[in-house]
């Protein structure tokens, strides 16, 4: 396993109490090195793509780059490609978008392959780990990107792509989302076919963004876990995005994970209702901006602009993050709760993690709310690295 350096602060005072404080944090520090450590999602790909920025060198704010993971002690960092909503309507468009994407990761991937490796399977996982080195598994974030064309959807899985969230902000053709008007009721039979399909393969599914309809299809339909790579606990925050207990119970009988989101809106209440109160602010103004004709163009520009709705007063902090963790525990079980952090680089995140640098605040948050160091090691990435195993390796 890499040896991996982060920091740790006491505050104990009386020497007794300085040596426990000591013990303790070391500890702690052993346990997050032993764990395999792995974040289900992220957006780096755009700051590859369209920023131009080299992952191995700490990069200006943001949350994610080689320096800032291996300070962290991340061991596998799940990078999305992810297709806007607005493509959707454009004849190709969708797929070229995944095609860029994904050679702008694989080529970064190889510029730092003394760092990093692209990871397919979770064989693929634990070599690259046992060799000292980070795992990138390229997950699709937008069923739309394959154009309802199982041709597309194995040939981004020759590529290298090893997960695929089913749908984004937008129903289309064959499957809602939950954050638009439906069109199916949930997976229509073309829906059905591509959840068989990726069985096949060997590639995960993903259902973080679908509508409750879609998410029960798919746990009708596939014969493998599935993953919500980024989602929260609505009995928190009633927000579409978040999962029901009734979800996070038939998500546990399917064998999958949940990843907990660090999203601020999805975390808090508060904050939801703070953020909604900005965005009126501003929407009647970003209505009479008129819409950028050059698609590749408006990408870059929302990519760049994508901060613009966050309040920067009353913070989520780590301690929300833990709550949504404990929730989840608590309905769905130890054995199906990941992380899933979707940290953007241009958006703020919750108090206490910073970034990647700070993953060994939550191995400590989970300790001091009374985790045993095996539950501990499953929520940091053990649960991922069992789905990823049974549905992405080949059968002997």
């Amino acid at each position: 396993m890499r040896q991996r350096m982060y920091g740790i602060t006491c505050c104990c005072l009386a020497p007794s109490l300085l040596a426990s404080c000591t013990t303790s944090e070391q500890r702690i520090a052993a346990l997050h090195r032993e764990a395999v450590v792995w974040d289900c999602h992220n957006d780096l790909s755009y700051r590859v793509l369209y920023e131009k920025l080299d992952i191995g060198q700490r990069l200006p704010a943001g949350h994610v780059d080689i320096p800032r993971l291996e300070e962290g002690g991340v061991d596998v960092q799940t990078v999305a490609l992810f297709v806007p909503n607005f493509l959707y309507p454009h004849p190709g468009r969708c797929a070229r978008q995944t095609r860029e994407l994904l050679t702008a990761m694989r080529d970064a991937i190889e510029q730092h392959s003394d760092k990093v490796e692209l990871a397919r399977t979770g064989a693929d996982v634990e070599r690259i780990v046992a060799a000292g080195k980070i795992a990138m598994p390229l997950a699709i974030e937008g069923g739309h990107a394959i154009e309802n064309s199982l041709e597309n959807l194995r040939e981004f899985h020759r590529l290298g792509v090893s997960s695929m969230t089913l749908t984004h902000n937008v129903s289309h053709d064959w499957a809602d989302s939950g954050a638009d008007e439906p069109r199916w009721g949930g997976l229509n039979e073309l829906g059905r076919e591509v959840v068989r399909e990726m069985n096949r393969l060997g590639m995960v599914i993903d259902i973080s963004h679908v509508s409750d309809e879609t998410f029960f299809d798919v746990i009708e339909t596939s014969e493998d876990p599935v993953i919500a790579s980024h989602s929260g606990c609505r009995a928190l925050n009633p927000h579409s995005r978040n999962m029901s207990d009734e979800m996070l119970r038939a998500l546990a009988e399917n064998g999958g994970v949940i990843g907990i989101v660090f999203v601020l809106s999805y975390l808090s209440p508060q904050y939801l209702e703070a953020m909604s109160a900005l965005q009126a602010v501003g929407r009647p103004w970003f209505r009479q901006v008129p819409p950028i004709e050059d698609l590749d163009l408006r990408i870059a520009v929302e990519h760049l602009n994508a901060g613009r709705d966050w309040p920067l007063e009353n913070l989520p902090t780590i301690e929300d993050v833990l709550d949504h963790i404990d929730h989840a525990v608590g309905i769905a079980g130890v054995d199906h709760v990941g992380l899933g952090a979707d940290m953007y680089p241009r958006t703020p995140s919750p108090v206490g993690m910073r970034g990647a640098q700070d993953y060994p605040n939550i191995t400590r948050g989970l300790k001091e709310r009374g985790y045993s160091d095996e539950d501990v090691r499953k929520i940091m990435g053990g649960n991922l690295m069992r789905v990823w195993k049974q549905v992405t390796d080949p059968v002997p």
